[in-house]
């Protein structure tokens, strides 16, 4: 699991629970926050967080190639292999195209996918992972777990290391379905993480046998 966001003292809270393998961000996340990139990104890895996603921005395949090269420059000087999300739009195919040529190792997470035929292409163009926007794709009428099962068909079929990273969700049943629907993993904001675990009736549960627990002396 990842979780999704810039806010160092909620990565700091899911990291604790021992199952947040890495950070993913955005320029909106992390414009969020309200501090320059870089500095947002130092303090994050200063957390120890595994892997962190940092989106390449550009209007055009330069562009966007240009700030994947100052990610990765940065990510060489902090001793460190920063994971680009590049957005998967036609130019984003040759966005993947021209980042594996300059380093095959690099994680590279395509995001913004709406559909499966999205997704199948950013998977042969070579991407590590997909991230599939559940949430809004059901918001436009788009069965979410429909193109996440028709993506990982098609990867296991073929024998691709794909990996699909679910995201864009808002409450915790959506997390469970895409899983279920064939993502590999998931990101998602604190909050949802909270909500899957906190459940009234469990808390209500724990807290009687804490009560009775403290009356046995």
């Amino acid at each position: 699991m990842f979780i999704d966001t810039a806010d160092i003292n909620e990565i700091k809270e899911a990291l604790g629970t021992g199952i947040i393998k890495g950070v993913t961000t955005n320029p909106t996340i992390l414009k969020r926050e309200g501090r320059p990139r870089f500095q947002q990104l130092d303090d994050i890895l200063a957390l120890g967080p595994g892997m962190i996603f940092v989106q390449a921005v550009g209007r055009d395949v330069e562009e966007l190639y240009d700030d994947y090269l100052r990610l990765s420059e940065y990510g060489i000087s902090r001793g460190r292999k920063i994971g680009i999300k590049t957005p998967m739009s036609f130019i984003g195919l040759e966005l993947v195209k021209r980042i594996r040529e300059h380093d095959s190792t690099v994680p590279v997470l395509g995001t913004a996918i709406y559909s499966a035929d999205q997704g199948i292409l950013s998977s042969i163009a070579g991407c590590d992972y997909l991230a599939p926007y559940v949430n809004r794709m059901k918001n436009i009428g788009r069965d979410p777990y429909l193109e996440i099962g028709k993506m990982r068909t098609f990867i296991d079929d073929r024998g691709l290391e794909t990996k699909i990273l679910a995201a864009s969700f808002k409450e915790p049943s959506q997390v469970t379905d895409a899983l279920v629907a064939g993502a590999h993993t998931c990101t998602m904001p604190l909050s949802i993480l909270k909500l899957m675990m906190d459940k009234d009736e469990a808390l209500s549960a724990i807290e009687v046998f804490n009560c009775d627990g403290e009356s046995l002396g």
